[in-house]
């Protein structure tokens, strides 16, 4: 029989479903704001917004700001002028940058293998291939959407990097 953690070891999120939810929403944070960056530049405030609308609810995240300042930090967002937004006030706008578009890519990759991975075992029962009533993977009633960057660039940036397709196919969110 395994030892009990000392209680006050154990960080509050540990053991419930609502820690494990949190953990998972800061592992995927980074690649869901990159990815929205990659689609247009956007101000902090539209960030959590855009999240939420495109989950159904589903995706918040109420402080923005700490994964816009560490991706500011190792140079996958770089900060852009301030310009008036559409409700009227002067904002920071942000962009991903080429380094940005390949770790979005690395992202999604890893995402799409680690995922993989889970839905496999969550669909095997005993090393065989059935699915059982707990756990089995909820399908939405939506199709997956085709995901794929929009360029706002014209000069030749991307073809420095060929691994980056310009589509993010594994990537879906």
């Amino acid at each position: 029989m395994g030892r009990k953690p000392h209680p006050l070891a154990t960080p509050e999120r540990s053991g419930s479903a609502v820690g494990m939810e949190e953990n998972m929403k800061k592992a995927v944070a980074e690649m869901l704001v990159l990815f929205l960056l990659s689609e247009r530049e956007m101000y902090i405030g539209e960030i959590p917004e855009e999240l939420e609308k495109r989950s159904d609810g589903r995706f918040r995240i109420v402080f923005p700001y700490s994964v816009i300042y560490r991706m500011e930090k190792f140079d996958y967002i770089e900060e852009l002028k301030k310009r008036i937004a559409p409700d009227g006030r002067k904002r920071q706008y942000y962009g991903i940058t080429k380094k940005g578009k390949a770790y979005l890519t690395e992202l999604c990759n890893v995402f799409e293998q680690f995922t993989g991975g889970v839905n496999t075992i969550l669909a095997s029962r005993g090393g065989q291939e059935k699915k059982s009533q707990h756990a089995e993977v909820q399908q939405s009633d939506k199709k997956p959407a085709n995901v794929q960057l929009n360029e706002t660039t014209t000069d030749d940036e991307d073809q420095d990097n060929p691994e980056f397709s310009g589509r993010l196919a594994g990537c879906i969110v």
